[in-house]
């Protein structure tokens, strides 16, 4: 089976490219999120994922866009975590789904089934509905389990290891209770 693999991050990739080499699976990585954001993050996680997939052997296929008004766009109103998430999961799954049946793959997936910060059983419900209607199989999974050693992979490997989901609102609901500084002055005041 040769596997068209959504790519959220670079960690979420280190686990599930073990997982897949083990079951002997063909892949291919799909860096494709416009959800993240600020650019220079999203620059951050694409950097990432281009090392490891360099390191590692892995073909990597890469949306160069930024998709900061399009994602902005799909999300007005609709904010909240779940309604924000279900949007985001389906912009990127679908057009994984989309380019798997284009470029011959038989089944698409996602390493956002490795993240213990997501929704599991939204994003397979996400991913079962886009395989409906794109007519493209969806490789359904749950490998939570390599998050944790994929994260010390990481660590060793020096990776960029990110510290919010990616979007703005996530960025947000992550930072807005910290009194942590980002910026201090020098000169005595803050």
């Amino acid at each position: 089976m040769r596997l068209y693999l959504h790519t959220c991050c670079a960690v979420c990739l280190t686990g599930v490219a073990g997982e897949l080499r083990d079951r002997k699976l063909e892949f291919t990585a799909y860096f494709f999120n416009p959800n993240v954001h600020p650019l220079l993050e999203w620059r951050r996680r694409l950097k990432a994922t281009r090392v490891l997939c360099e390191r590692e052997k892995i073909p990597l296929d890469v949306d160069e866009t930024y998709g900061l008004v399009e994602f902005v766009r799909a999300v007005v109103n609709r904010e909240s975590v779940p309604h924000r998430c279900e949007v985001c999961f389906r912009t990127r799954l679908r057009r994984t789904a989309e380019r798997a049946g284009s470029l011959g793959f038989d089944a698409f997936s996602t390493t956002l089934l490795a993240s213990t910060e997501q929704d599991l059983e939204r994003v397979r419900r996400v991913a079962s509905e886009v395989s409906t209607d794109t007519g493209v199989a969806f490789m359904d999974a749950d490998w939570r389990h390599t998050h944790g050693p994929a994260l010390e992979t990481a660590r060793k490997m020096s990776l960029y290891r990110q510290q919010y989901c990616g979007c703005i609102y996530s960025e947000y609901d992550r930072y807005k209770d910290t009194t942590e500084h980002l910026y201090r002055s020098d000169a005595g005041g803050d």
